[in-house]
């Protein structure tokens, strides 16, 4: 693999990072305001601020889970119109991410390898 690709897996990791700890630490607050303003909120506020609430919560809390997947989501809107990580977006999973770039790049140089043939 050339160095623009290590440079475009370099890029794609350390966005995927800060992504999944940005929607990590964002779910993190809201779900903390919530708790703490939960109780304030039984006694004055209309049953649908209520309701919304306990609906938000739990899309949070399964958000939480999927937290790598969401943030890969967004990774590949954020720099899938670049030409140089476009091609390498395609064939990468989550999972792949995981691993450290040696291994990421034997394996993306054999995927390219196959798809070049």
């Amino acid at each position: 693999m050339s160095e623009q690709q290590l440079e475009a897996i370099r890029r794609i990791k350390k966005s995927h990072e800060n992504l999944v700890v940005t929607l990590g630490i964002t779910i993190g607050v809201v779900l903390g305001i919530y708790f703490f303003t939960f109780a304030a909120l039984i006694d004055s506020a209309r049953p649908y601020v209520i309701q919304f609430m306990m609906v938000t919560t739990v899309l949070l809390v399964v958000a939480l889970f999927y937290v790598k997947q969401i943030a890969f989501f967004f990774t590949r809107r954020l720099l899938g119109r670049k030409a140089e990580c476009k091609a390498l977006l395609a064939l990468l999973v989550v999972a792949d991410l995981a691993k450290d770039e040696q291994q990421l790049e034997q394996q993306l140089g054999l995927k390219l390898g196959a798809t070049l043939e």
